[in-house]
């Protein structure tokens, strides 16, 4: 797995290389992630569009990051060295309760991060569509705080309705953590307060960046 916690030449070249990368493809650009707890068990919750997303989000968190990904791309002869190497552990679709939710309390538990996309599955139109609890009752087992992030930009670049990527603007937004002393009592109310709040903000960001209809 590569600890992107630690501060090591490897860490610096490879979290380089990702940026300039994704700059030159995306002119992507990142908002708030410093408010991101330095320790502690930490749950990223992002809204899914692309493959690309665990990577974009991936680049700016500054410890150590377990991620769920497909199990079926854990059977390739590349692919799947690559993603245990950069923290990922397989989810099965059909069973997403099945290891990987054992996996990433216990990460969690250890005092851990790791980042979660609620919506199960990509959106096919980069609309939000509803989220799963299983994010919710992961912070209330481990006491951990959650931090939404929204990706903006991503149903342009790569849409589960399009074949190949493509370049285009990228935003991601780390949004204020919320500390476990602050859940309601409830997982459904938690995720849906969650969704609320990310909603808003994609609707925020379309908004500012459609052109005001002429009188």
């Amino acid at each position: 797995m590569l600890d992107t916690g630690k501060n090591s030449p490897l860490v610096h070249i490879v979290r380089g290389a990702c940026n300039l990368m994704m700059r030159f493809l995306f002119r992507i650009e990142y908002r708030g992630w410093e408010q991101m707890p330095a320790s502690g068990p930490l749950l990223i919750v992002v809204n899914h569009v692309t493959y690309f997303d665990p990577f974009w989000v991936g680049v700016r968190v500054y410890r150590t990051l377990r991620f769920m990904a497909w199990d079926k791309l854990f059977q390739f002869p590349l692919s799947g060295p690559i993603l245990r190497w950069l923290g990922a552990f397989p989810i099965n679709l059909e069973n997403p309760e099945y290891g990987s939710y054992k996996t990433a309390l216990r990460v969690l538990r250890d005092g851990g991060c790791v980042m979660i996309f609620p919506e199960g599955g990509r959106s096919p139109d980069g609309k939000l569509t509803p989220f799963k609890e299983g994010a919710a009752h992961l912070a209330f087992r481990a006491g951990a705080a959650i931090m939404p992030v929204v990706i903006h930009g991503g149903a342009r670049v790569w849409s589960s309705r399009m074949l190949l990527p493509r370049p285009g603007k990228i935003l991601v937004e780390f949004l204020a953590p919320i500390p476990k002393e602050k859940f309601p009592s409830t997982a459904a109310e938690l995720m849906h307060n969650i969704r609320e709040v990310m909603l808003g903000r994609l609707e925020k960001r379309l908004e500012a960046s459609t052109p005001a209809a002429k009188p």
